[in-house]
């Protein structure tokens, strides 16, 4: 190490040499700012890399002089800080930013101990370290921080307000739409199933068709989402649900396979109501149109994972409401 070295050079020359001279040397050595101070907290000695850096002399330093180039901003913590250190004793810590000779300030970590001799306090030892650029590259990355979060907050608040605006679409068209998952429970369900049916997103949630639905009817959705998984592909019906009030209505149902938050399939639908006419027009259409339409959806979803806020409380993404939206509402219609 640097002070065996100095110090053996030191006694190969000259047994008698005195410590003093040995560790004025070794504070001349040694990269940092050195400096000591008297138990009053007045400063008296500095070694060569503080009067380089601030191009002052000892003389101007010296006592309370080394006040001129601490930054006016910071010397009442500095004192403060000092102050207490030298009343209690204890280590003294602080950054600062201390002015360098051609008048531009640099952060520094200041430190220093007491030595004591019988107990008490007879001086201080004390060192500055540069870490401007540490402080630079740390308010850097609070900056960066701060920004991303900014920008986070954004988009999830942007993403919010399309997700309910596309939830109040979805909740009030005169259509149903729902999503299942790999076990064909219902993840997600649109209000208009309580108009419709009378059936609310969370008497839905979580449960099978045949939880839901008479059997009959129930054994009929599933065997058609079991298809749509088997086909990897869009399967269209048309059924008759009893409605809210009693009454009957024909639904064009289409349903198409679509990753569920586990990545294995679910299925995912969307029902109208529908009229004889629409019924001539809609099977007039090839199926293989509607495998189109639907799956443009559903591949617009896939390639654009963008994580949402919850839909209907239950972490569906709005990509997925809307290219279920497009993709199903295309296909339902071409179907």
């Amino acid at each position: 190490m640097p002070s065996h070295s100095i110090r053996h050079k030191y006694q190969s020359q000259d047994h008698h040499v005195e410590p003093a001279r040995f560790y004025r040397l070794l504070v001349e050595t040694i990269p940092h700012m050195v400096w000591t101070a008297r138990p009053d907290g007045s400063l008296d000695y500095f070694n060569s890399h503080v009067l380089a850096y601030t191009g002052r002399s000892m003389r101007q330093l010296e006592g309370w002089g080394w006040r001129s180039v601490i930054h006016p901003e910071y010397w009442e913590r500095c004192l403060e800080t000092w102050t207490r250190a030298l009343k209690s004793g204890k280590p003294y810590e602080i950054e600062y930013q201390l002015k360098r000779y051609d008048g531009k300030y640099r952060w520094h970590l200041g430190a220093a101990l007491p030595l004591r001799h019988g107990g008490r306090i007879v001086r201080w030892i004390g060192t500055c370290t540069d870490i401007d650029d540490q402080k630079r590259a740390s308010r850097l990355l609070e900056q960066a921080r701060q920004t991303l979060e900014t920008l986070v907050a954004t988009k999830a608040q942007a993403l919010e307000e399309n997700e309910q605006r596309m939830r109040a679409f979805l909740d009030n068209m005169p259509a149903v739409a729902w999503i299942k998952d790999s076990n064909f429970r219902y993840a997600w369900i649109s209000g208009s199933w309580r108009r419709n049916y009378g059936i609310s997103p969370e008497d839905a949630r979580g449960r099978n068709d045949f939880d839901v639905w008479p059997e009959v009817l129930a054994s009929h959705f599933r065997r058609d989402d079991e298809k749509a998984l088997r086909v990897n592909g869009p399967v269209q019906s048309v059924d008759s649900v009893r409605n809210a009030d009693g009454t009957m209505s024909r639904w064009l149902v289409v349903k198409v396979p679509l990753p569920d938050e586990s990545g294995a399939l679910g299925v995912a639908g969307i029902a109208f109501v529908v009229g004889a006419w629409l019924l001539a027009v809609a099977r007039s259409i090839p199926l293989g149109l509607a495998f189109g339409l639907s799956m443009w959806g559903i591949t617009l979803f896939i390639h654009e994972p963008i994580t949402g806020s919850a839909a209907q409380g239950v972490g569906v993404p709005v990509s997925l409401l809307s290219h279920l939206l497009y993709g199903g509402l295309l296909g339902a219609w071409a179907a």
